[in-house]
């Protein structure tokens, strides 16, 4: 008889996640089972425990997921039993006109995500679709090929198809201390950018500069494209990365633009916004772009691990846990108390 696995469940919107003994999940002919070494958890699940994101309950979620392939099903031909794996976000179809132009996150019949759509990595086994598996390359560890997949592959999304940065582009990163801002602040640097990165927190900007960040700024009280621009003689940014998305953070982000700047927004707001304060002369005058990103490519996770296996961004983990401590971490996270990445980690 199949066995049991330990897995954190959300019952109900909003409501904490719940223990419980689940049985192991059944493969089908196109999954593979793989035992969860590793998840990484960040803000974009409190949207999905608040169910802003769509989904449906019962559901585990977590989709940092870095594990071994357990079992693989008739069909499978994208890995096998003993490989070392990773998870991309996205259940795309493949064959729509964006997923055969290398732009799959827009996929026309997209069926949703792990661990908002199907089960995900708050569990000891989960079961992947065979297009979503990603190998793991050598000299990386799980919870560091997890967060990659999100925290570092946006980031190489962002800057290599968003903002399109070129060496010596000064680039903004608003919220650069959290679990993707940190991460950006690293990818940025690769593509040869001056980095600024803002925060509220003197602790957390003291790991951005850490981090690379060629310049910090504490924004509490303070308004940010004024502080922008002071640091930057008035010429302002080429790039502006919102992690946040307030609307404080996105007027100051799109105020910070230097001529023919581009702004990303990467942050889920937490509340709706309802306006936004903001000058259209500016984008004409200045052709700013305004633009947004999702995630990344199954490609682009690859080149993000390649980065990683390099040396050239270091997944920043600063604390592990075990998986029964989720509601605990949850609420650090919803109370801005971690920086950067954080993961649950088995054994």
């Amino acid at each position: 008889m199949r066995g049991t696995m330990k897995a954190m469940v959300l019952k109900e919107w909003g409501k904490p996640l719940i223990l419980e003994e689940r049985p192991i999940p059944q493969v089908g002919p196109l999954e593979s089972l793989i035992k969860v070494k590793a998840c990484g958890v960040g803000l974009t699940l409190t949207h999905f425990r608040e169910g802003r994101s769509g989904g449906s309950v019962p559901r585990i979620i977590g989709h940092e997921i870095g594990g071994v392939v357990e079992e693989i099903g008739s069909l499978v031909t994208t890995c096998k039993p003993g490989d070392r794996v990773a998870v991309s976000f996205y259940l795309t179809c493949g064959y729509c006109k964006w997923c055969i132009e290398g732009r799959e996150t827009l996929c026309e019949n997209l069926a949703g995500h792990v661990g908002k759509d199907i089960d995900g990595g708050y569990a000891e086994y989960v079961k992947i679709p065979q297009q979503n598996i990603i190998q793991i390359p050598e000299g990386i560890g799980f919870a560091e090929a997890g967060i990659t997949t999100d925290a570092v592959a946006t980031n190489w999304h962002v800057f290599k198809e968003r903002a399109k940065t070129k060496p010596n582009d000064v680039v903004l990163v608003s919220g650069a201390g959290g679990g993707v801002g940190i991460h950006a602040v690293q990818v940025a640097k690769v593509f040869g950018a001056r980095v600024i990165g803002t925060d509220i927190s003197h602790e957390k900007l003291a790991k951005v500069k850490e981090y690379g960040a060629d310049e910090v700024i504490n924004v509490k009280g303070k308004d940010l494209a004024q502080e922008v621009r002071r640091i930057t003689n008035g010429k302002g940014v080429d790039t502006a990365v919102d992690m946040v998305s307030t609307k404080e953070t996105i007027e100051g982000c799109i105020k910070s633009l230097a001529r023919g700047g581009r702004m990303v927004v990467v942050g889920l707001p937490r509340t709706e916004i309802a306006s936004l304060n903001f000058n259209p002369r500016q984008l004409l005058t200045d052709e700013l772009i305004l633009t947004g990103c999702r995630c990344a490519t199954k490609q682009e996770i690859r080149e993000s691990l390649e980065l990683v296996r390099r040396g050239q961004v270091k997944p920043l983990i600063l604390q592990t846990f075990r998986l029964e401590e989720a509601n605990r971490v949850h609420d650090l996270i919803d109370n801005m108390m971690l920086t950067g990445r954080n993961a649950f980690l088995f054994h």
